[in-house]
C-alpha cells in the first residue's frame, strides 16, 4: 500500500469547496462535552452560548409602553468599551468531583503465579509475590497455615474533573479538559514516600509519623503530577457549519469503539488531534475530518536546546493520518421526548467511516530519558533515527453504524463496527517488545476484525420498573498468550504464518463501555473475543433513589484464546442501589458483584502444568463490593 499521510490535500480543498457551497442551514452539534462527533449527545442544533442581556431585553420590552411620556431631549447613552463583553457569559465551568471505593476478593480467581508458565489474571498483593520461596512476609509464613494466601486488595481513589468554556462571542468558544488529581489513589503520596529510591526525611522516618499527603510530582512520588491537561480544542459556528480544530474527544454510537470517556464513571477516553467540519441539512447531519493519528518523533529529540520554542514533525515518511466522516441523523432528546409521548415512533441512525494508513515506523521507540535531553547528553541524533526505520504498509478501513429506535415505552438501540487491513510481511515487523507480536513469514496479515452490541428496554408501572436485555459481541482468533494471560493490555499474542494465524481477528471494545464488574471492566479490561448476554431488572423505589440487578453470561468466540480451552466463561451478577439528585449535581451508590467462573478460565494442567503435582488450576470465585460519591457541576 502506497504511503499516503501528506498526500491527501483535495480533501481538505473538497471540505472547503463544500463548505461554500453548501446552503445556509443549521451548525451541527455533537455534544458540547466531547469535542469530537458524538451522535448520543444533546442532538443537533442548538441555541448560542447563555446571554446575561437576554432578561433586560425582555424587561425592556414590558416597559416601552412608558417610554412615550419621556421627554424628547432624553439621548441613549453611548456604548462603553466592555458592553460586547458584557452579551455574554464569558466564562463558563462545568465538570464533576468523585470518590471511588474499592474491595476485591479473588479477582486471581485462584491462579496463582506458581511458575513462569502461568500469569495471574489479576493484581496480587505484592506480600505473595515470593509466595513459593517461603519469604516472611506471606500469608502463610505469617498465620502459619500453608493454605493461607492473602487474595483481598483495597482501595480508593478521586478525581476533580474541569471542563472551561471559553466564549469569545455568539459563535466562537474555546473549551478544554483538565484533570486535577486524576485517579490519585487516595494515601498514595504521603510524606516521606518516594518512587525514585530517595530517602525519607529524618522528620518521618516512618510512615507511621506522616502527618500529611504530599501533592504529588510525576517521578519523584507518583506517575503523573497534580494537573494533567487532556484536552484544548475550538469551536466556531459559521453561516453553513461548524469548525472544530485542537486535540478533543472522540465518541459514536453506544461507545464500544469511539468513547471519549466522559461518563461520570469513565477512566479513559478517546483523544483525537483533528480538524473537523460538521454541517446539517433536511434533518441530517454530515462530517468532515482529518487527524493527526502519529508523527513519530519532533526536532526537539536531537535539537534539545530549542525545546522552549517550536518543533516539528522530524519526518512525514513515519507519519500516520486518518482520514474520514460521519453521516446521519440525529434528533434532539427533548424533540424524541415530545414525538414519543405523543405515541410516535423515532428512529435515528448513522454510519461513520475512517480510512488510516501508514508506509514507514520506527521498530522501537528512541533511547531517550528526561535526564539525558535536560544535560545536552541525548544519543539520538538523525542516524540513529534512521537506524530505526522498518517497513510497514499498513492500512486499516472502519465503518461503523448506528441504530436508535423509540417507540412509546419501547426502545432499541444497536451499533456495528468493522475493521479490515493489513500489515506488511512479519520479516519487517518487531518480534519483541509489543502486545502484538510477528513472527516469521513473508506474506503480509491481514486485519479483519468485528464487535457489535444490540440492547432493548421496555417501562412498566408508570415507568418505574425497567426491563432490559443487552447482546454483545467481539471476534477473537486463535493467537493466545503462553502464559494464560487474559488482561487484553498485557497479553501477547503472535501472528504470522510462522504462528499458524495470519488474520488479527481480535476485537476490543473500548474499555469505557461497561458490561459488568468483575471480569471484563477488571479481569479483561475490555470485552474482547466474547458474547454475552445481559439481561437486567431496574426498579424505582422513588423519583431519586432506585436498585438494579444485572446478569452477565459470557461465553468465548474462539475457545483458543482463552486459558481453559473452552466456550464456557462464567456467570456474573450484579447488584446495586443508587441515589441521584438532579437538581444538586449529587449522586451516590454502592454495587456488589459475584463471578462464578467456567471451564474457559481455567488452567488445564495438560496445557500449562502449573497445579500441584502439573495437574489442573481451576478458577474460583471471585467478589467485589465498590462505592461511588459524585458531585457534578
Amino acid at each position: 500500500m502506497p504511503r499516503t499521510p501528506l498526500r491527501h490535500p483535495h480533501f481538505l480543498v473538497g471540505a472547503v469547496a463544500f463548505a461554500l457551497l453548501a446552503p445556509r442551514v443549521a451548525v451541527a452539534q455533537f455534544g458540547g462535552g466531547g469535542g469530537g462527533m458524538r451522535p448520543m449527545g444533546p442532538g443537533m442544533g442548538g441555541q448560542p452560548p447563555p446571554s446575561a442581556a437576554e432578561p433586560e431585553k425582555e424587561q425592556a420590552a414590558e416597559a416601552a409602553p412608558e417610554q412615550h411620556n419621556q421627554e424628547p431631549t432624553v439621548t441613549p447613552l453611548p456604548s462603553w468599551p466592555a458592553q460586547r463583553e458584557k452579551a455574554i457569559q464569558f466564562f463558563q465551568l462545568n465538570g464533576y468531583m468523585r470518590g471511588r471505593g474499592y474491595f476485591f476478593h479473588q479477582l486471581d480467581l485462584g491462579i496463582v503465579n506458581t511458575s513462569s508458565s502461568v500469569v495471574s489474571p489479576f493484581v496480587v498483593p505484592f506480600s505473595e509475590a515470593l509466595s513459593n520461596t517461603g519469604n516472611s512476609t506471606t500469608c502463610s509464613s505469617r498465620n502459619g497455615n500453608n493454605g493461607c494466601r492473602s487474595q483481598d486488595i483495597s482501595s480508593a481513589d478521586m478525581r476533580l474533573r474541569l471542563e472551561p468554556t471559553i466564549n469569545v462571542s455568539d459563535q466562537v468558544r474555546i473549551k478544554a479538559q483538565i484533570d486535577v488529581f486524576d485517579n490519585l489513589v487516595l494515601g498514595s503520596t504521603a510524606e516521606g514516600f518516594y518512587i525514585n529510591g530517595v530517602n525519607p526525611s529524618r522528620e518521618v522516618s516512618t510512615p507511621i509519623f506522616t502527618r500529611s499527603q504530599a501533592s504529588p510530582q510525576s517521578g519523584l512520588n507518583a506517575l503523573t503530577g497534580s494537573v494533567v491537561a487532556k484536552r484544548a480544542w475550538a469551536e466556531v459556528r459559521t453561516p453553513i457549519g461548524e469548525l472544530r480544530f485542537g486535540r478533543m474527544g472522540s465518541h459514536w454510537g453506544l461507545g464500544i469503539f469511539q468513547n471519549d470517556g466522559n461518563c461520570l464513571d469513565c477512566d479513559h477516553g478517546v483523544t483525537v488531534d483533528r480538524l473537523m467540519f460538521a454541517t446539517q441539512a433536511f434533518n441530517h447531519f454530515l462530517v468532515l475530518m482529518a487527524d493527526w493519528v502519529y508523527t513519530g518523533p519532533t526536532t526537539g529529540l536531537y535539537n534539545p536546546n530549542q525545546n522552549g520554542g517550536q518543533q516539528y514533525a522530524a519526518d512525514p515518511l513515519i507519519s500516520t493520518m486518518q482520514f474520514g466522516g460521519a453521516i446521519g441523523r440525529q434528533d434532539k432528546p427533548e424533540d424524541v421526548r415530545e414525538r414519543v409521548e405523543r405515541g410516535e415512533a423515532v428512529l435515528n441512525y448513522g454510519g461513520y467511516f475512517v480510512y488510516r494508513s501508514q508506509g514507514w515506523d520506527l521498530n522501537t521507540n528512541p533511547n531517550l530519558t528526561i535526564d539525558t535531553l535536560a544535560t545536552n547528553s541525548s544519543n539520538v541524533t538523525p542516524q540513529t533515527l534512521q537506524q530505526l526505520l522498518t517497513r510497514r504498509n499498513a492500512w486499516t478501513f472502519t465503518p461503523d453504524l448506528w441504530l436508535r429506535l423509540e417507540y412509546r415505552k419501547f426502545k432499541l438501540e444497536a451499533e456495528a463496527v468493522l475493521i479490515g487491513g493489513q500489515i506488511g510481511p512479519p520479516t519487517n515487523q518487531p518480534t519483541t517488545s509489543t502486545n502484538t507480536q510477528f513472527v516469521s513469514g513473508t506474506s503480509p496479515v491481514n486485519i479483519l476484525q468485528f464487535g457489535g452490541v444490540a440492547r432493548i428496554a421496555y417501562r412498566l408501572l408508570h415507568d418505574t420498573l425497567h426491563l432490559g436485555l443487552e447482546i454483545g459481541f467481539a471476534s477473537g482468533d486463535g493467537a493466545e498468550d503462553p502464559n494464560g494471560a487474559i488482561n487484553y493490555r498485557t497479553a501477547k499474542r503472535s501472528y504470522g504464518a510462522g504462528r499458524g494465524v495470519s488474520t488479527i481477528s481480535n476485537f476490543s471494545f473500548d474499555p469505557d463501555y461497561h458490561v459488568d464488574l468483575i471480569l471484563f471492566r477488571r479481569i479483561v479490561g475490555a470485552v474482547t473475543n466474547a458474547t454475552y448476554f445481559k439481561p437486567h431488572v431496574q426498579y424505582d423505589v422513588l423519583d431519586n433513589l432506585f436498585g438494579r440487578i444485572d446478569a452477565i453470561y459470557s461465553i468465548a468466540n474462539n475457545a483458543v484464546g482463552w486459558p481453559g480451552n473452552d466456550h464456557n466463561l462464567g456467570l456474573e451478577l450484579d447488584g446495586s442501589i443508587w441515589y441521584h439528585n438532579d437538581e444538586e449535581g449529587f449522586s451516590a451508590g454502592v454495587a456488589y458483584g459475584v463471578l462464578f467462573p467456567f471451564a474457559g478460565l481455567n488452567y488445564p494442567g495438560v496445557i500449562y502444568s502449573a497445579g500441584p503435582g502439573g495437574g489442573d488450576l481451576n478458577a474460583q470465585v471471585a467478589q467485589t463490593v465498590q462505592g461511588r460519591v459524585m458531585v457534578k457541576f
